[in-house]
């Protein structure tokens, strides 16, 4: 087995009834940060691996990470996700399939109409396969093993959820164009802030100590260490299909019909010439820029055909 889904789970999730299945191509392992030991001793039987701690995701993945690394060796990717996100084991599969077809660094499933949405970027489009974006979002980041890697190097854990997910990018190369991606072909439900009360009123997330500076705690972190507090999301690059994903019963190859590149990546005759405007999305042959313009943009330029052509041949 080369993946592992990771979660620091607590008392209210039912993981186990939806990411649990006789076809799971992953392992899944868990810390409780909970005290009840029939939860605990419940989850056990359902997963490879668990532990009692407390702490929040990120807190408790980083101390898995550097407590077994002879269990983190034996894995290529590593999906972290929040203990409450709703998609089943199919979906799993598939960004693990995803994940290392397309050879990503870092992705994450659209979110669905009916989630808790904090980025417009995460939203599910239906008409969207996958999209190349320089953000993905903490709660559900499916990382390649060097990229948790170089992320685990750089951080700390004073932080608690807030950030990460930029410092994860920062830590792995921003500017990469090809590299980080939503897998709108796989949407699954975070759900929204009303269906996270516990008895108390309360989330369990704010049960954890100091939460509730967990901003200002990155904020301070990132200006120390040289670090973006945050940055514009952008997608570089949609790859449309006509037709949904077709897959067989058993999951072992897609069919891609008819795939189509978003911003009009053009054929083997890609040229730069004064009558054409290229810029971080779009190639557009009808624009005119003078050739002070295309001698400054000229390198980027070069940069982003090279990247196009590489997306058109991956997905063909």
């Amino acid at each position: 087995m080369e993946n592992l889904v990771f979660t620091s789970a607590g008392n209210n999730t039912e993981f186990y009834n939806i990411w649990v299945s006789d076809n799971q191509n992953y392992d899944i392992y868990v810390i409780y940060y909970g005290d009840s030991d029939e939860k605990y001793n419940f989850y056990k039987n359902k997963v490879k691996f668990i532990e009692k701690r407390k702490g929040s995701k990120f807190q408790n993945f980083y101390y898995f990470y550097n407590t077994y690394p002879e269990i983190i060796n034996q894995y290529k990717h590593f999906f972290i996700i929040d203990d409450d996100i709703v998609f089943d084991s199919n979906d799993i599969n598939k960004m693990f399939y995803y994940a290392k077809k397309y050879d990503l660094l870092i992705c994450q499933p659209a979110f669905d109409h009916k989630s808790c949405i904090s980025h417009s970027i995460n939203r599910h489009n239906p008409n969207i396969f996958l999209a190349y974006t320089n953000f993905v979002e903490v709660n559900v980041p499916l990382f390649k093993k060097e990229a948790i890697d170089k992320l685990m190097q750089v951080y700390n854990p004073i932080l608690i959820g807030w950030g990460i997910d930029y410092l994860a990018l920062q830590a792995n190369g921003k500017d990469l164009k090809d590299k980080y991606a939503i897998i709108h072909d796989v949407k699954c439900i975070n759900p929204k802030p009303e269906n996270k009360i516990i008895k108390s009123n309360k989330r369990e997330l704010f049960l954890l100590p100091n939460v509730h500076n967990r901003e200002r705690t990155w904020i301070d972190f990132a200006k120390k260490n040289n670090y973006s507090d945050r940055y514009n999301h952008r997608a570089y690059l949609d790859i449309f299909v006509k037709d949904h994903l077709k897959f067989n019963e058993k999951f072992n190859e897609p069919i891609v019909n008819n795939p189509i590149i978003n911003n009009q990546i053009n054929n083997d005759e890609d040229k730069i010439n004064n009558n054409q405007i290229i810029n971080d999305q779009v190639i557009d042959n009808d624009q005119v820029i003078n050739n002070d313009q295309v001698i400054n943009n000229i390198s980027r330029s070069i940069k982003l055909i090279r990247f196009k052509k590489k997306i058109k041949k991956l997905i063909i």
